[in-house]
């Protein structure tokens, strides 16, 4: 069998130089050129607000549809997936665009192909990324998108797993990475590339990681004076699913006092390095989610979708072109490509110096609404990454309790040496502190209590101004972990889902959620012991 990888990259040179040999090619074009050009798709509509909307096909990832040549045995399908792709983007005039990845201190960066008449997609990727001054000999990561009979066809099929989609992702030892995409036009699929090449590449030298993670950085006054310092500046990192409240409480604003601010460091990805510093990869916009977007909760983020420059993908309009984000006929996985210059309090860098904090994200009845972690329970709970399935990954399942391992789909690889290589760097960093975050709620029926957002934006900020430092400030419970024993603005009783339960339903709760937590963290043989151990003596 040919090097699957060496026959993808070089399908995608050969595509890339046919088509610039006989002038088929329109490349690195201008924010602004493309943006006409996406005004000539037939499916494009221009919002009251003069802003782009698309409707894509499919209208979320298609996970089921996708594999990668590291967990998967790539063979004869794979090569007649290549030849396809030559083939029909040999009959196209094509759109390539080179962008940077991160800052562009490292030199990565990715290029996307696509058929001009989906121009929108290269529109979105020039927003979403900073373009390449100059096209590029050899991109790390190289993206093509084409597109057959069966993509039309595709629009009348209901169901996902009945769609004509093919989706493979060729990674190399080095870390480069050649994604082919047939029959499908969410953006999503682009940026998604990128950020699998770099879960992949980072990993390769043992000594960094890609968290799907956002990052925040806060300078707050404290609550109590802290090594002589009333101010400090914080970075943390809050890990999820999509559509658990990553995005929300990255872009939160905590600094409302004089002196204090609040920095958007990155919204979605990057990678955590052993020296304890994060590094972003996304450097011109935010892929948002848009259901239920409101300037109450999501300020910023509810007016930069209105901006005319905005990209919105599957977002109910009227009419009249009057956006609704409340509108879900569509879809809930409605999207807004958002420039970072729309979001005021986005930081100039997209790095942060050290990390501080490190929030996991999860769900679930008898879960509090925060708990300090170890890092050995840290890493157990990303081998978990125990949280609620949303219509961006299987609309099917949306609103499910689910297990992700470090709630990233994308990742290629032995999972215990990933899940070992995180405890490695949290283990070189001891001043990095975990939480597990509960955005859920806990109890059942009658007594269920939502945990709201102004619930842990109060845990937040209780802990961003160090008002939980003392080990006195943390108590034991019967989950066994600590919760606070008190926070000002929070009802203690969100700490206390045992309460919500008789004592003999709780402890059967707990022993069974106990006992599947440590069968799942028995999935990964080679799990270092010290995680591998973190949910053993489940019974109570």
């Amino acid at each position: 069998m040919a090097d699957m990888t060496k026959e993808a990259k070089d399908t995608a040179k050969r595509i890339y130089e046919r088509a610039k040999s006989q002038g088929r090619l329109l490349e690195n074009l201008s924010k602004n050129e493309l943006r006409s050009l996406s005004l000539d798709e037939p499916g494009i509509r221009v919002t009251n607000r003069g802003s782009l909307l698309t409707l894509s096909e499919p209208k979320s990832r298609s996970a089921m549809h996708t594999t990668n040549n590291i967990d998967s045995q790539y063979g004869e399908k794979e090569l007649e997936l290549l030849k396809q792709a030559e083939f029909y983007m040999s009959k196209e005039k094509l759109i390539s665009l080179d962008v940077v990845v991160g800052d562009g201190s490292e030199g990565i960066t990715a290029r996307l192909m696509i058929p001009e008449r989906f121009a929108h997609l290269a529109y979105g990727g020039i927003k979403l990324f900073k373009p390449a001054e100059t096209p590029v000999a050899d991109p790390t990561y190289r993206i093509i998108m084409f597109f057959d009979d069966n993509f039309g066809k595709n629009k009348d099929i209901k169901h996902m797993e009945d769609k004509k989609i093919s989706i493979r992702n060729f990674h190399s030892p080095e870390g480069s990475l050649t994604k082919v995409v047939n029959n499908c036009d969410y953006f999503g699929e682009f940026k998604k590339g990128v950020f699998t090449g770099e879960d992949w590449r980072v990993k390769q030298k043992g000594d960094a990681i890609f968290l799907h993670a956002g990052c925040r950085t806060d300078l707050l006054q404290l609550a109590h004076m802290h090594k002589n310092k009333r101010y400090e500046s914080i970075s943390s990192l809050v890990i999820a699913l999509s559509a658990n409240g990553k995005t929300t409480l990255t872009c939160g604003l905590f600094a409302y006092k004089s002196g204090e601010m609040s920095s958007l460091v990155q919204d979605d990805g990057g990678t955590l390095n052993r020296d304890g510093s994060f590094w972003g990869f996304e450097a011109g916009a935010i892929f948002a989610k848009t259901e239920g977007l409101n300037p109450k909760d999501q300020r910023e983020i509810y007016y930069g979708a209105l901006r005319s420059d905005t990209l919105l993908e599957n977002v109910h309009i009227d009419k009249n072109g009057q956006i609704d984000f409340s509108n879900d006929e569509l879809t809930t996985n409605g999207r807004a490509i958002i420039g970072r210059e729309y979001i005021t309090h986005s930081s100039i860098d997209i790095n942060a110096e050290k990390i501080d904090n490190i929030f996991i994200i999860t769900r679930g009845d008898i879960i509090p609404a925060v708990a300090k972690l170890t890092h050995e329970q840290a890493a157990a709970f990303m081998v978990l990454g125990q949280s609620m399935e949303s219509s961006a990954g299987d609309a099917s399942q949306a609103g499910k309790i689910k297990n992700e391992f470090f709630c990233d789909p994308f990742i290629a690889g032995d999972r215990a040496k990933h899940a070992n290589l995180f405890y490695d760097i949290l283990k070189s960093n001891p001043c990095i502190n975990c939480y597990l975050l509960n955005t859920g709620g806990i109890g059942l029926g009658t007594s269920y209590e939502d945990i709201t957002l102004s619930d842990t934006i109060g845990i937040l900020e209780s802990i961003l101004r160090r008002g939980l430092e003392g080990k006195e400030d943390w108590v034991e419970s019967p989950t066994g972990l600590l919760v606070p024993g008190a926070i000002r603005t929070v009802d203690s009783a969100l700490f206390e889902p045992e309460k919500r339960y008789s004592s003999s339903e709780f402890i059967d709760r707990q022993n069974a959620l106990n006992k599947h937590r440590a069968e799942t963290l028995e999935k990964y043989p080679g799990l270092d012991n010290s995680i591998a151990a973190v949910f053993k003596d489940y019974k109570r």
